[in-house]
């Protein structure tokens, strides 16, 4: 319990700004043309739509509920959105919560590892909401069949193993 009162205490902290290396620029870079595709590739299919589409899929990638077509705006919003809010706390990443203890000696290393996860991160999510925006287009014009069985273990695997990875290099003395 000492351990964490101790990660917990950020009032002693570093308050430094990670450099952007060239992978840092390069996920930054690939996230925004994402973004920049999927709102074009949305509002190119929007006006093609039937007024019903599918709006959940099931954990085997098969549509199990339908809605509007207006709910499909959710889908673009909530990746501008997580894009703006994950760029928003990277810029401080003295207030994250570390597994390690962060001083002066390590702090630059850590924050921007934790940076570089979030800019992972924010690749990803953007890629997860274009293909669920592309998949639900594609089944409503008949062209698919849903998400596919492979999305959720896809997913899920883009997500956890870099979090593991990360926490374990975190764990690493230099």
């Amino acid at each position: 319990m000492q351990i964490l009162r101790r990660n917990m205490d950020k009032s002693d902290r570093p308050m430094l700004k990670p450099e952007l290396e060239p992978l840092d620029w390069l996920l930054e870079v690939l996230t925004l043309v994402g973004l920049m595709f999927f709102l074009g590739y949305f509002l190119y299919h929007y006006r093609k739509l039937p007024d019903i589409i599918p709006s959940h899929f099931s954990a085997s990638g098969n549509p199990n509920e339908f809605s509007t077509k207006s709910s499909l705006w959710f889908l673009p919003g909530m990746a501008f959105f997580i894009y703006a809010l994950l760029t928003i706390i990277a810029l401080i990443p003295h207030q994250f919560n570390y597994i390690v203890k962060i001083t002066p000696e390590n702090a630059l290393r850590q924050y921007t590892m934790a940076v570089r996860l979030i800019r992972y991160l924010k690749m990803v999510l953007t890629g997860l909401f274009f293909y669920i925006c592309f998949s639900t287009v594609r089944f409503s014009m008949k062209a698919s069949s849903g998400l596919g069985m492979w999305f959720l273990p896809l997913f899920l695997t883009l997500i956890l193993i870099p979090l593991f990875l990360y926490m374990i290099v975190s764990l690493r003395k230099k």
